[in-house]
């Protein structure tokens, strides 16, 4: 009888643990196989939901998605907006200009790349280069997570503010700009090619500047960006 029991008890036990781990199997995240014989998680392929970008009070803001922030004697500090850091999706790399460099209004002050794809952003405005953010040298995904705050690119000395501001937005002048920017894109691309981009409240979808082709990337920079894609 002890006998019968034991042997009992060992089958049901290897009943349980066949059927927990038919259970796990079903449970588990499928993958799919690449041609190259790698294989992904489907969540891999759902893509990063879409937002409408910040664009704070507290800074002025230049047509080329820069902002500017006014500081004591006459410093200025410089960033790239919500937008920017948006549509380039994780920031690989930032190029900086030197301290010393002098800039213009208008010209290239800093370069942005994520993967293939690299842009010029234009000084919002002129002055001379008396601090980079080594933080975000070191570490260029900081733009990414706070592009208002620790995530400033560089500062500025500045003699022409009271000539050069008079050509920066407040947060309410640059969202209507943008809205107009936006409207001239859709007269030049068509709805699907634009759905890559734009959701129908205005949204930006995560890192669409390495979802479009060159063509598209080059007219988006021109028009939204007022420079020239690398």
């Amino acid at each position: 009888m002890v006998i019968i029991l034991v042997a009992f008890t060992f089958l049901a036990a290897i009943l349980v643990r066949a059927i927990y781990l038919s259970v796990a199997r079903k449970r588990e995240i499928p993958t799919i196989e690449l041609e190259t014989g790698r294989t992904i998680s489907p969540a891999a392929l759902v893509p990063v939901p879409a937002r409408v970008p910040q664009f704070p009070e507290d800074v002025y803001y230049h047509n080329g998605h820069a902002w500017v922030r006014l500081e004591e004697g006459n410093r200025i500090r410089l960033g790239l907006d919500d937008f920017t850091q948006h549509l380039m999706g994780n920031i690989d790399d930032i190029e900086f200009p030197e301290a010393g460099t002098k800039l213009n209004q208008g010209e290239v002050a800093w370069k942005v790349r994520h993967g293939v794809r690299k842009l010029s952003q234009l000084a919002p405005l002129g002055g001379t280069v008396v601090e980079v953010n080594e933080r975000l040298r070191r570490d260029p995904a900081l733009a990414n997570r706070s592009p208002y705050e620790e995530g400033w690119v560089l500062k500025i000395q500045t003699k022409a503010l009271n000539k050069e501001m008079p050509e920066l937005m407040d947060s309410l002048q640059f969202k209507a700009q943008f809205d107009q920017d936006k409207a001239r894109l859709m007269s030049y691309f068509n709805s699907q090619t634009l759905g890559l981009a734009y959701g129908d409240g205005g949204e930006v979808v995560k890192g669409v500047a390495g979802k479009i082709d060159d063509r598209t990337w080059k007219m988006l920079v021109a028009t939204l960006f007022h420079s020239s894609p690398e």
